[in-house]
């Protein structure tokens, strides 16, 4: 609950503050900032874990299975989106 209610905080935050041009140049560079931490400590944590690290090529396999169909599934729905959408006719 706390997720949602600081993710519907900071949308209403941003909405105040959308015509300030300088500090969405800041936001955005925070939040990339933020990412690259979370993952560097996401690396941390599959590191330290000794079952994620036996089951590795296991895990692989799947991440890789579920890579490929999301970017297909995206692909498949960009391209009908833009057909119906942005293809003048």
């Amino acid at each position: 609950m706390e997720t949602l209610a600081l993710l519907g905080l900071g949308v209403i935050i941003g909405v105040l503050l959308r015509n300030k041009g300088r500090l969405a140049d800041l936001t955005e560079k925070a939040t990339t900032v933020m990412i690259w931490i979370l993952l560097f400590f996401l690396g941390v944590s599959v590191g330290t874990n000794e079952e994620v690290l036996n089951n590795l090529t296991d895990l692989g396999g799947q991440a890789l299975l579920l890579t490929l169909g999301g970017i297909g599934g995206s692909i498949f729905c960009s391209y009908f989106i833009y057909k119906l959408f942005y293809l003048k006719k």
